[in-house]
């Protein structure tokens, strides 16, 4: 029975040799996947190599309110064969709906929206390449008045207090097939003349 061991006492155990194939193995399976990995990478093509733009720009607001939001909706269709993106909706929300109070509010006033492309210079769609599909609809059911001519989309916000307008109501512009990729929007309130 041995209680203690000293450096000079010999081991018992056999002395195990590291082992080169084992390295080799496992290089070889790293270059693998690493070489693998690259091929997986350059195979996916989406929009036909056409730049995807989902309208994300400069966006001019009203002088009756600055808070106001504009948010583009996109859809992707193959009616051609290859995916493309379709512009599906603009909703503008955030809007103070009251009558002017201190320079304050858009109730009553018209609302002049206009899509431009990334052009340089940039030049408004027209009402016909908008294919704007039934003017501006409104959460909560309210109806108010639109129309679209040469390049702008125009619409009247109701007043607070109207039947069937929300808190805070988003004015929804559907279009059918719009185009997908543009530069930037712009939305000016006049008064009604």
């Amino acid at each position: 029975m041995e209680l203690l061991r000293f450096d000079d006492a010999g081991s018992n155990t056999p002395q195990r040799k590291k082992s080169s194939k084992g390295m080799l193995v496992v290089g070889l399976v790293a270059t693998l996947f690493g070489i693998s990995s690259a091929f997986a990478s350059s195979t996916i093509t989406i929009n036909s190599d056409a730049p995807i733009a989902l309208g994300q720009g400069v966006t001019a607001v009203t002088a009756c309110d600055e808070s106001i939001t504009i948010a583009p909706k996109t859809k992707m269709s193959t009616k051609t064969g290859a995916p493309v993106f379709y512009l599906e909706t603009l909703t503008v929300t955030n809007v103070d709906t009251r009558t002017t109070v201190a320079g304050v509010g858009c109730g009553s006033k018209i609302f002049d929206l206009q899509v431009f492309n990334g052009a340089s210079p940039a030049v408004a769609y027209t009402c016909t390449e908008l294919k704007n599909s039934g003017g501006v609809s409104v959460s909560g059911g309210a109806v108010i008045t639109s129309s679209c001519t040469g390049s702008t989309i125009s619409f009247t916000i109701p007043v607070s207090g109207t039947p069937g307008l929300g808190v805070n109501p988003a004015f929804e512009i559907p279009f059918a097939d719009g185009p997908g990729t543009f530069g930037y929007v712009t939305l000016i309130s006049r008064d009604a003349i």
